[in-house]
């Protein structure tokens, strides 16, 4: 999928999709590498519901638990802290989740 649009966000961070891919499309993200982190977004977002957290658990702890579980469940690309540094970036700027903000929040992070 090459449309960021088309991506669904369902469960606690639903509300943030549109605000991310914003941010996304205004750091130049091109729109298949802007679908790929939404689309990593939405599996963090399922993985959140399903564990009974909101976007407010994302800690480093938590965030490295649903990277390992990606990756255990075969999953080959966007499987690295790095990979999720766009989508942290922007839920701590907003204060939503856990950690400091990046300063000038989120930058272009090359895909994994």
């Amino acid at each position: 999928m090459s449309n960021p649009s088309q991506v669904q966000v369902r469960g606690p961070l639903e509300a943030f999709a549109p605000g991310f891919a914003d941010e996304l499309r205004g750091l130049g993200y091109t729109p298949v590498a802007a679908a790929f982190q939404l689309q990593l977004m939405a599996h963090a977002s399922r993985w959140l519901h399903v564990a009974g957290l909101g976007p407010d658990a994302l800690a480093s702890d938590v965030v490295e638990r649903f990277l390992s579980e990606r990756r255990a469940a075969g999953y080959t690309n966007y499987v690295t802290g790095r990979a999720m540094a766009p989508l942290l970036g922007y839920l701590r700027a907003l204060g939503v989740a856990a950690g400091r903000a990046a300063d000038g929040a989120i930058r272009r992070v090359p895909d994994d």
